[in-house]
């Protein structure tokens, strides 16, 4: 155990820079440029407020050596769930879908506060309406606008991200998205604290044939959801087949992007993962997701 793991080569699919509403870190210039002298070969720029499409191109001319995605997070500032606002971002070159976050019900309910985290940002004084955005429709189902998103999805094979979700809500909506025939879903960090999934169902979720996203974001220091160990631990019960690691950085109390995934895989590897479970998870999963 005293490799110093690379990751030249490897991608980060889920970075968060300025401009945003929220303090960041860093801009997308920053960012992609110190990865790409790191030797990462793609960023995905994610952004809970705008789509990052145009940000990500206008980025990519900038710097060489490194690709730079985008994507569409359906929060309120979208439209929430939004057919019009995903087919644009879609045909722009989104290469990910992301369900709502900051502003879905879910989110809302145990942040007590929609657009915002208690962490970050204190909790409001309890006269804010905490309904927020639900794949559920009156009844109970699957919305249409969410069934529209979810064929788009599968028609530009892009990538669904669960985000802030329920519990119910994510397996209701995988099992919508396979029947509809969208190939790659991602449960965006399953032990934060939303949606906060346990083992057993990252499990079942990953049989549906869905890939599980770990955040070093969740294991850092100020947020601390979990345990670089139960990450770990996870990883060998479904597999690195099954996995990808991303940084989920950006935030001022993380280090830089690329330098908190190197420091996740690190972790990973020291707590017995092989090396070649380490490449699933940095290079060969996140470049099949974004092919």
């Amino acid at each position: 155990m005293n490799k110093l793991i690379s990751i030249e080569g490897a991608y980060d699919l889920h970075v968060h820079t300025h401009p945003c509403l929220f303090p960041r870190l860093v801009d997308d210039y920053g960012a992609v440029k110190a990865a790409a002298e790191a030797g990462l070969a793609g960023m995905m720029l994610k952004c809970h407020h705008e789509s990052t499409v145009s940000r990500a191109a206008q980025t990519q001319s900038c710097v060489e050596g490194i690709k730079v995605f985008g994507g569409i997070v359906l929060n309120e500032y979208v439209g929430g769930l939004n057919p019009m606002a995903t087919e644009a971002a879609l045909r722009l070159g989104a290469k990910e879908v992301w369900m709502p976050t900051v502003d879905a019900d879910n989110h809302a309910k145990v942040h007590g506060s929609k657009g915002k985290y208690d962490v970050q940002d204190g909790r409001n004084d309890g006269e804010v309406d905490l309904s927020g955005i639900t794949v559920y429709d009156e009844d109970g189902n699957i919305s249409e606008n969410a069934k529209a998103i979810l064929k788009l999805v599968a028609e530009y094979d892009a990538i669904l991200g669960t985000c802030h979700l329920g519990k119910k809500e994510i397996f209701d909506l995988v099992a919508e998205a396979k029947k509809i025939g969208v190939n790659k879903i991602l449960i965006t960090h399953p032990y934060f604290k939303v949606p906060k999934l346990n083992l057993q169902e990252i499990k079942e979720l990953v049989a549906m044939g869905a890939m599980a996203e770990f955040g070093y974001c969740t294991v850092s220091p100020m947020w601390h959801y979990a345990t670089v160990q139960e990450v770990a631990a996870t990883i060998k019960e479904i597999g690195a087949e099954h996995a990808i690691i991303i940084s989920d950085a950006g935030q001022r109390h993380n280090p830089m992007p690329h330098e908190s995934l190197r420091i996740f895989a690190q972790c990973l590897y020291e707590c017995g993962l092989s090396e070649s479970q380490i490449d699933y998870l940095i290079r060969q999963n996140p470049e099949k997701l974004i092919s």
